[in-house]
C-alpha cells in the first residue's frame, strides 16, 4: 500500500492505472544543507521501475554518472557559468529553475542524455530521509557497519562522498536499509510514514513533475508541482540557491521584513551565518561563507528601484529579480529590494501570497504597513494574507 501511494498519493488512486503499468520514475536526493530551487543539491537520485501494480526494479545512481553520457556543450544559466565558470551544464546543477515545471523537464532532459527513461521526477531532501530514520529510530547499513540516524545522516553522507568517494555505494546501502524497514514496518509506523509524507508534499518539501499531461495538471491542483502559479494579487517568492560549493546552509537562518507605503514596496532579507568556520573542515565540519544567488519573485507590474543592479526576468505574471549576497560565516548580511506597484492602490482587498522555499524549514515574516505591523508570522509553508 505505501509503495502505490507513494507514486501519486491517496488522491491520486484513481489514476494508477497511468501511474503504474510500464514506468520509470526517477526520485533525485537532494543535500538542504547546501540549498538549491527546489530543494538542495541534487547528489544521487533513486530509479524507481513500476510494472503491474507494484515496483519491478530499484537501483541509487550517482547525479554525476549521467553528466558523462552528455555529447555537446550546453550553455548554463548565467550564475551558474560565473560560479563554476569551466564546463558545460550538468544534471546536478539542472534543479536551477524557480518553477519545478520547468526544472522537473530539465532535470529529465539531462537523465535521458545519460540514458535513462524518465516518466516522472520526484524531488526529495536529506531532511525527508532523517524523519523517517527519526521515526525508525534509525537503520544499520551492514556493510559500512553504521548506524545511520538523523542526527548523523548529512555527515556521513558527507564524509563518505568527500573523503571516502563512496557517496553513491554508501546513500544506496542506506536506502536499502531503510526500504527493507519500511516494508516491514509496524502498522503505527506505516500510519506516521504516510503522514509524513502527505504533510511534506502540502508543504512543498517534496514536489513532483509527470511527463504525462493529465497526471502534471493534477499534480498541479493539488499543490504538489512546486510552480509559480496564476496568483493575481501581491507575491513574494524568494529563492535561494548556494553556490559556494560548501554545506553552509547547515547554519544559515534568515528573517524578511516587508514594508508597504502607499504604492512603494520594499522587502529586508537578513541572513545570519553561525558556521564557526569559513571553510569546510573535513570530516568534522562542512559550511563555511555563505555564497548565494538569490531571487526574489515579485508581481510583473513592480517597478523597481535601481534595476541596474539586478538581473530583471518576466515571465508571465512574475517579475524575477536575481542579485549576488555573501554571508560570511559567524556574520550577517541583509538585502532590501524597493519597489512601486500602482495596481495594488486600486484593489479594494489586498491579498498577498508569500512563499517559502523547499529546503527550507521556516523563517520569520514581518509585514509592515503604513508604519503599522499587520502580519508577524512564521512561514513554514505558503501562506495568503487579506485585508481590506
Amino acid at each position: 500500500e505505501i509503495t502505490q501511494w507513494c507514486f501519486g498519493g491517496l488522491p491520486l488512486v484513481g489514476k494508477l492505472d497511468k501511474l503504474l503499468g510500464d514506468k520509470t520514475y526517477v526520485v533525485v536526493l537532494q543535500n538542504n544543507t547546501e540549498l538549491r530551487p527546489s530543494g538542495g543539491f541534487m547528489g544521487s537520485y533513486v530509479v524507481l521501475s513500476a510494472k503491474g501494480q507494484g515496483l519491478s526494479d530499484v537501483r541509487i545512481e550517482d547525479i554525476y554518472q549521467p553528466d558523462g553520457q552528455l555529447v555537446g556543450y550546453v550553455e548554463p544559466p548565467a550564475p551558474i557559468k560565473k560560479a563554476f565558470p569551466f564546463g558545460s551544464w550538468k544534471l546536478r546543477d539542472a534543479n536551477w529553475d524557480v518553477d519545478f515545471q520547468v526544472a522537473g523537464e530539465q532535470i529529465a532532459w539531462f537523465l535521458e542524455q545519460g540514458g535513462e527513461k524518465v516518466d516522472g521526477i520526484v524531488a526529495v531532501n536529506l531532511s525527508l530521509v532523517d524523519k523517517m530514520l527519526e521515526i525508525f529510530g534509525g537503520v544499520n547499513t551492514v556493510t559500512y557497519d553504521e548506524q545511520v540516524t538523523a542526527q548523523n545522516l548529512a555527515n556521513l553522507a558527507q564524509t563518505y562522498s568527500e573523503v571516502h568517494k563512496e557517496k553513491r555505494d554508501f546513500l544506496g546501502a542506506v536506502g536499502a536499509a531503510l526500504f527493507e524497514r519500511i516494508k516491514g514496518a509496524k502498522l503505527t509506523e506505516e500510519i506516521k510514514i504516510l503522514k509524513l509524507i502527505y504533510e511534506q508534499l502540502q508543504k512543498k518539501q517534496i514536489l513532483v513533475w509527470m511527463r504525462d499531461q493529465e497526471l502534471e495538471a493534477r499534480i498541479q491542483e493539488l499543490g504538489w508541482g512546486g510552480d509559480l502559479g496564476n496568483y493575481g494579487g501581491d507575491y513574494l517568492y524568494i529563492v535561494e540557491a548556494n553556490l559556494g560549493a560548501n554545506k553552509a546552509n547547515c547554519c544559515v537562518t534568515r528573517s524578511v521584513v516587508q514594508s508597504i507605503d502607499g504604492d512603494k514596496e520594499r522587502v529586508s532579507i537578513r541572513w545570519e551565518n553561525s558556521s564557526e568556520f569559513s571553510d569546510p573542515k573535513p570530516p568534522v565540519f562542512w559550511g563555511g561563507n555563505y555564497i548565494a544567488y538569490i531571487r526574489v519573485v515579485i508581481p510583473a507590474e513592480a517597478v523597481i528601484s535601481g534595476a541596474e543592479k539586478y538581473d530583471i526576468e518576466e515571465r508571465g505574471r512574475f517579475k524575477i529579480v536575481g542579485f549576488w549576497i555573501t554571508v560570511p560565516a559567524g556574520g550577517s548580511a541583509v538585502a532590501e529590494l524597493s519597489y512601486e506597484d500602482t495596481k495594488r492602490l486600486s484593489d479594494e482587498e489586498y491579498r498577498i501570497l508569500v512563499r517559502r522555499q523547499p529546503g527550507i524549514d521556516s523563517f520569520p515574516y514581518k509585514l509592515v504597513v503604513d508604519g503599522k505591523v499587520v502580519v508577524s508570522d512564521t512561514i513554514d509553508r505558503d501562506k495568503e494574507y487579506t485585508w481590506t
